[in-house]
């Protein structure tokens, strides 16, 4: 097994709702090591602070940096329109010269994101309907291909990955949705958060949740802490995450950049 990579996840409120900024951690990122630099996609969290958008964020990052896989950590696809998302990814992926992967999960209305607008999908059974189906779309429309509920049309042009950038599908542990979601779309990777301190057993038990076996399928864990990063690689993950959270400063986000 491949040794872990590691990745900042940034949230997108205060200081760092200014592109500029993120651009200049990103880039400090780049600079120290790390493997992959993510954004946060809210329009606030618990804060209550509006945060910036991720696409036109991720944009600054892709023309500052030429290494470091980029990506939003993750997009609530029910409160977009899958083909939309479709045209920034791909387009995304283009600009970064094929450094996108594209992390995609249900939201939430913990803090009013969608009831606020009076958004349908204010449950998660209903949400997550809207993931698998988006999720059916999605795929197709990446790789440039003709989608079928566009009429046989294609929709997108094709990212610079083929067939399509990855997709990261978000989870909780010990919840076993995430794996079986990337399974049943074929997806590449599982973005997972609630781990704490991370073990292999973690590891272990989201794979075999998916009917993985260690190396097919990247595993993501997303905050907590990584105290045995061997074991952790050899169980299966892929990523271990550091969450960089809502009011932090940008000289202290600079600073863990640099940190790596």
């Amino acid at each position: 097994m491949r040794a872990l990579r590691w990745g900042l996840s940034l949230s997108l409120a205060g200081d760092l709702a200014q592109p500029g900024v993120i651009a200049d951690v990103a880039t400090a990122a780049e600079t120290a090591g790390w493997d992959g630099f993510f954004v946060w996609d809210h329009l606030w969290n618990r804060t209550g602070e509006p945060f910036a958008d991720p696409w036109v964020t991720l944009a600054a990052v892709a023309t500052a940096t030429r290494r470091v896989h980029i990506g939003p950590l993750v997009t609530p696809l029910p409160r977009r329109r899958a083909h939309v998302v479709a045209q920034q990814a791909a387009t995304l992926d283009r600009l970064s010269g094929g450094r996108l992967t594209l992390g995609l999960g249900l939201g939430h209305d913990n803090y009013g994101e969608y009831s606020a607008f009076d958004e349908p999908l204010r449950d998660a059974r209903s949400r997550a309907t809207a993931l698998d189906e988006g999720l059916e779309l999605l795929t197709t429309a990446l790789t440039g291909d003709p989608v079928a509920a566009a009429g046989g049309r294609p929709t997108t042009i094709a990212c610079l990955q083929r067939p399509r950038c990855p997709i990261w599908v978000a989870g909780t542990v010990p919840r076993t949705a995430g794996p079986r979601r990337a399974a049943r779309h074929g997806l590449d990777g599982i973005a997972v958060v609630g781990g704490g301190v991370w073990t292999a057993s973690h590891v272990s038990a989201l794979l075999t949740a998916g009917g993985f076996e260690p190396g097919g399928i990247d595993v993501v864990l997303v905050g907590g802490t990584h105290p045995d990063a061997a074991s952790l690689a050899e169980a299966g993950a892929t990523w271990a995450v550091t969450e960089v959270m809502p009011g932090t400063s940008a000289a202290d986000a600079l600073a863990m950049a640099s940190r790596r």
